[in-house]
């Protein structure tokens, strides 16, 4: 109800398998093709991951839902219905997603939107929609922790209130045995995805013990009476530095820092520019290749003490990676089911790495194939496995065991 009556520009509807989203958006463009314009050919789009999906789905509700006295004239081949009032629908596949470009639109729906191309909204849809400020809807199945996901955390966030997130369980439309029969044959993980719309992450993921619901806090603030940690990663493009604070205890991620195409003096100087003023001391910590690595003929963490960062904890290298991310899911929750690590919603690099990245095949390294993922939450890592590595207490050899 929400959806259909809120009427935002970009709706996000990530819902049941077989719960009504397809049927509702259906009636929406219908609804749409009466709607009179300034300009005459108003256009609206019905599309899927491709063309035969997109046929499949919406070619023959369409044509039947649209009243026969509305209908000028309906194109086979092309897939486009033309009204009376000078209004077009057309489906549409974006297996190739250039195909909606070079025409204006009015609105339309992207179906199955989690297994469309990333950058097809971006790159492709979104532009065509400026001309007459057009509206989309994204309907379909979670997919993983994808482009998908990505969508909902930015219309979920608030940021933009043109965006708005419409969710349901199939529970809600299908029958009861229905639900509990799908139940019975899928595991819990496919269960909550498909008809509970929950975005499942890998069984690869890294930081398995992340989880935003836990661990994104709001009120995560920069204590003045506390040092300021400043984590390191010495990647260029995206390079990302994390802010952090300790009691000792339990850490803090109060801030992100984030540039595209920089350098270590960059970094440092934007750094500067945030918390220079700091009273309680700045501490850098950070990845050990950064004393070999050589900028202008210095190491990066060289570059970083001429700028004033003189405070640096690093160790000669680095701790295996399994022994880092471990520490960290550590923190994140411990046996004891104590949440100890904290961050920021602006900290967006770093929550996005807890959520997608993987291990490899092999189990002993991390999956970095996505050039914007692993350095915040390996910046922030380097910190915490230096402070709050994972100890075995081991045997005393002196003493002897009799059973």
């Amino acid at each position: 109800m929400r959806l259909w009556t809120e009427n935002k520009r970009f709706a996000v509807v990530p819902a049941g398998r077989r719960s009504g989203k397809t049927e509702l958006a259906k009636r929406k463009l219908v609804v749409s093709m009466s709607i009179k314009k300034t300009w005459e050919d108003p256009r609206y789009f019905a599309a899927a991951p491709t063309r035969d999906q997109a046929k499949r789905i919406f070619w023959k509700d369409l044509k039947g839902f649209i009243p026969g006295k509305w209908i000028r004239k309906v194109y086979e081949t092309d897939l486009c219905i033309q009204t009376v009032y000078g209004s077009e629908l057309w489906v549409i596949g974006l297996d190739k997603p250039q195909r909606i470009e070079g025409t204006p639109w009015d609105g339309g729906v992207l179906d199955e939107y989690a297994n469309m191309r990333p950058c097809a909204w971006t790159g492709n849809i979104r532009p065509a929609l400026s001309d007459r400020r057009g509206w989309c809807w994204f309907i379909g199945v979670p997919e993983g922790l994808n482009h998908y996901k990505d969508l909902v955390d930015y219309a979920t966030s608030g940021a933009d209130p043109d965006w708005g997130v419409y969710s349901w369980h199939s529970s809600e439309i299908l029958p009861e045995d229905e639900i509990e029969a799908a139940r019975k044959v899928l595991d819990p993980k496919t269960f909550r995805q498909e008809y509970e719309a929950s975005f499942e992450g890998g069984s690869a993921r890294a930081y398995y013990a992340y989880d935003p619901l836990r661990h994104e806090d709001g009120t995560v603030a920069l204590d003045p009476n506390s040092a300021l940690i400043v984590c390191c990663d010495f990647n260029v493009d995206p390079c990302v530095w994390e802010f952090a604070q300790t009691d000792g205890k339990s850490v803090w991620v109060v801030d992100e820092l984030a540039l595209r195409n920089t350098n270590t003096v960059e970094m440092g100087r934007a750094a500067l520019e945030r918390y220079g003023g700091h009273k309680s001391g700045v501490i850098v910590y950070g990845d050990s290749a950064g004393m070999n690595r050589s900028t202008a003929g210095k190491s990066d963490y060289a570059l970083l003490s001429d700028l004033g960062f003189k405070d640096q904890r690093i160790k000669k290298s680095n701790p295996p990676v399994r022994d880092r991310v471990n520490a960290v899911n550590a923190m994140l929750i411990n046996t004891k089911n104590e949440v100890r690590l904290r961050h920021h919603p602006r900290c967006s690099f770093l929550r996005k790495d807890f959520e997608k990245v993987e291990w490899r095949e092999n189990g002993a390294e991390i999956d970095k194939t996505s050039p914007d993922r692993t350095h915040a939450a390996d910046s922030l890592g380097y910190f915490i496995e230096c402070e709050f590595q994972l100890r075995i207490k081991k045997s005393d050899p002196v003493k002897r065991f009799y059973k």
